[in-house]
Order: structure tokens, then sequence, then C-alpha cells
């Protein structure tokens, strides 16, 4: 992302009329007919940074494109598998520490770490 503010020529606190600005300002330079390769870098370091909007999408997903976003956030949603698990009593007293308990042939659950019925 750094790249794309130094191919715009721009800060990193830049606003959003800064960068398109800097923008307009290059692809007047580097038109598509004189300078394509330079053309498409301007521009998709334009799309990256464009708005707050555009910055985060970048930020978190990184080099993949606007299009390849919507397909990711998909794979996403499609991967996780949503299911219900029942809690039971010894699982909740795992989580709180206190381990599994043994039941005793009388009845009586005991607690591993305590060694008491109870």
């Amino acid at each position: 992302m750094l790249v794309d503010y130094l191919r715009l020529g721009v800060a990193l606190d830049a606003t959003d009329a800064q960068i398109r600005k800097a923008y307009l300002a290059l692809i007047r330079v580097h038109t598509p007919e004189r300078d394509p390769a330079r053309f498409q870098e301007i521009a998709a370091a334009y799309e990256r940074i464009k708005d707050e909007a555009a910055r985060l999408q970048t930020a978190i997903f990184g080099p993949f494109q606007i299009s390849d976003t919507r397909e990711a956030i998909g794979a996403l949603a499609r991967a996780a598998t949503p299911g219900r698990r029942r809690v039971g009593l010894g699982t909740l007293l795992e989580a709180v520490g206190l381990g599994p308990c043994q039941h005793s042939s009388t009845g009586a659950v005991t607690s591993p770490k305590t060694g008491k019925k109870g």
C-alpha cells in the first residue's frame, strides 16, 4: 500500500481530494497512448487508495483486486461451517478448571482435583 502512495506522489495522511488531484495530474502526463504500462500502474494504485473504503479493503485483503475481494468474502462465508454443539456439565467444569468428573459405582461424583465425593 505504501507503494501506491509513492506511485501517486502523495503523503500517507493525504485526503481523498489530494489523492484524486495527484491521480488526475499523473494521468494527464502518462496517457494510455503514450505510456500504457505506467498508466495502468497509476490507475491500479489509485483504485487501491482512492477512498477510505478502498484503503480499508486493501489493508485487509492485500494485493487482491476489488472483484477478488468479493469472491474472497464469499469463499470465507462458504468455508465456515455453522453448527451447534451441546455443552454438558463436564465441558463447563473443564472450562472453569475443575476438570472432568468421574462417577463412582455408588453414584457419587468424585472430583479428580480434590478427591472428595460431592
